[in-house]
């Protein structure tokens, strides 16, 4: 029988990021096993999927006070009251108030997070300080900023738990020989996800497509980059090819009826954007940006390219273009390798064996070792 522990995860507010998705989910794989909270930082911004989500599956959840001072008495307390015995957290900002919160209150196991394959030095040195002197250990999503964090001077106890997804059943593709190709790209419209590497590998594209095949790119997002995405579209002259959609109401349905999924972030932690593509049987062509490499197997569910190269990015998606069957067979394997590696089930099961061997747990070279 499992012993029941206090558990609470921390995520500095509910907007619409990979992070607080993944806040939810570990939440929703804990809670059945043990007594679990989400503490969110801020009241605002919100997303309002993630809301719908803490009440359809009856999340336990306090928000904090917007007051710094105090928000940290509030914590504090908190974490006396409720007698925690571990804390996970996802980002810098939470980790860093989990911390200094935890050891004041005594909680036995403190967890913090990286998100990302690149973090500002400033903040990557107040990160490196928390987590050789106040934390238990630190768990990155992506191997690239576990390679970052020990090079910058980070202790040992850094290991790598990638993202989980909840599968969604979805039909086989159905991919008929059609007179317009799909590629859709999801993310921000912020520089991290290089948007006008994007947008020349289109043009590039067009310029091999045969004059009775059209091409529809979709740009799935909103953020401050979205005039200069515009400009860019307009001097390629891609109006007709290019649209962006700001506020989808269905991710799942645009991306099922797409062909291929393109990703030209220069960096990123382990995409949740390439996770849900892959779930709805897309082959990918993506950048070697944090661990794409490891949701994208190189000539098996979509290709890898180097950061920028437009020119690569154009032929690789030219030849899933000319053959329906690669694109078909490549999307498959997408789907297989995601049910295979990084489901939920898979996720919930090695957070579950860390909370189980919390006071023996062993780590080689970044990898978490599952304990029985």
């Amino acid at each position: 029988m499992i012993e029941r522990k206090n558990i609470c995860i921390t995520i500095n507010s509910l907007a619409s990021g990979g992070a607080e998705k993944q806040s939810l989910l570990l939440a929703k794989a804990l809670k059945p096993y043990h007594n679990t909270i989400l503490l969110i930082l801020n009241p605002q911004p919100t997303y309002q999927a993630h809301l719908d989500a803490l009440v359809q599956e009856g999340i336990d959840h306090v928000y904090l006070s917007k007051n710094p001072i105090k928000k940290i008495i509030e914590f504090t307390r908190f974490l006396k009251k409720r007698k925690i015995d571990i804390i996970f957290s996802f980002l810098p900002t939470d980790t860093i108030l989990s911390a200094i919160c935890g050891k004041i209150a005594g909680v036995p196991h403190i967890l913090g997070g990286i998100r990302n394959s690149f973090i500002p030095k400033f903040k990557f040195s107040v990160l490196r300080t928390v987590h050789n002197y106040l934390l238990s250990y630190t768990i990155t999503n992506n191997h690239a900023a576990y390679f970052s964090s020990i090079e910058f001077g980070f202790k040992e106890k850094v290991f790598v738990i990638p993202n989980g997804i909840e599968i969604k059943p979805v039909t086989a593709k159905q991919d008929a020989n059609r007179k317009t190709i799909r590629i859709i790209s999801m993310g921000r419209l912020v520089k991290q996800k290089d948007y006008s590497t994007a947008i020349k590998s289109i043009a590039e594209l067009k310029k091999m497509l045969p004059f009775d095949l059209k091409l529809n790119y979709k740009i799935v997002g909103h953020g401050p980059e979205k005039e200069t995405i515009v400009a860019s579209i307009e001097k390629y002259d891609l109006l007709e090819e290019i649209e962006l959609i700001s506020h989808p109401s269905n991710i799942y349905g645009l991306l099922e009826a797409s062909d291929i999924y393109l990703c030209t972030s220069i960096f990123e932690g382990f995409s949740n954007s390439i996770m849900e593509a892959m779930n709805c049987r897309l082959p990918i062509v993506a950048t070697d940006a944090g661990d794409n490499s490891r949701l994208v197997i190189h000539g098996k569910n979509g290709f890898v390219t180097d950061l920028g190269d437009y020119k690569k990015l154009s032929e690789h998606m030219h030849n899933l273009v000319e053959s329906s069957e690669q694109r078909t067979q490549f999307g498959s394997e997408s789907y297989s390798h995601l049910v295979e590696s990084f489901s939920y089930a898979v996720f919930q099961r090695k957070y579950l064996n860390i909370i189980k061997n919390i006071e023996t747990i062993k780590i080689d070279k970044g990898e978490y070792i599952v304990q029985e």
